[in-house]
């Protein structure tokens, strides 16, 4: 795992951040941001572009009916619909994982993220839920591995930036604890 982003998830976690303050600086660290410039008063603003799975997406990953192509966001707004986004991305996982409440706040951090950057529905009947309900973690956890790719000129590959992610994900599911 990248270093700077150990000691930033160390850190923060012994602050005492939660799940899902942990989730979004795990996924600030690898969610791109796309097109951007600097607004009128100097701040940063983002505009939407398509993703390697061909969905809208703003800020850090944030797909849905709440990005509209074309328009430009302020780092506020991106910070709003982030949250939001997390916030959905946790109910999901909650949803999914029987078990969530059990889990450490690092592993309950890799499942938010993974429901974050794969989708709920994505996860729906999948062998890292079947896994996870069924007791097995580390199984489980080791499950986030094959979520590594993505359609580049119309074919299914790994990603070098979803590699990363799933290993670091893994990592801390699997091996960190409170």
């Amino acid at each position: 795992m990248n270093p700077a982003l150990r000691s930033k998830l160390k850190a923060s976690g012994a602050a005492g951040a939660g799940a899902l303050a942990l989730a979004m600086i795990f996924g600030a660290h690898f969610e791109g941001t796309g097109p951007t410039r600097k607004g009128p008063d100097g701040t940063r603003q983002y505009k939407p572009y398509r993703d390697t799975g061909g969905s809208w997406t703003v800020c850090r990953g944030v797909t849905g009916s709440a990005v509209i192509p074309g328009r430009w966001y302020t780092e506020s707004e991106c910070h709003k619909l982030e949250s939001a986004a997390y916030k959905e991305a946790e109910a999901g996982a909650r949803r999914l994982f029987v078990h969530y409440d059990t889990y450490s706040r690092w592993m309950q951090m890799s499942l938010i993220d993974m429901t974050y950057n794969v989708g709920e529905a994505k996860l729906h009947g999948m062998t890292i839920q079947r896994k996870l309900n069924a007791g097995d973690m580390v199984g489980g956890c080791e499950e986030m591995l094959r979520w590594n790719k993505g359609r580049v000129n119309g074919q299914l590959v790994p990603l070098p930036g979803l590699v990363l992610r799933r290993d670091a994900s893994t990592e801390i599911c699997r091996d960190w604890r409170d």
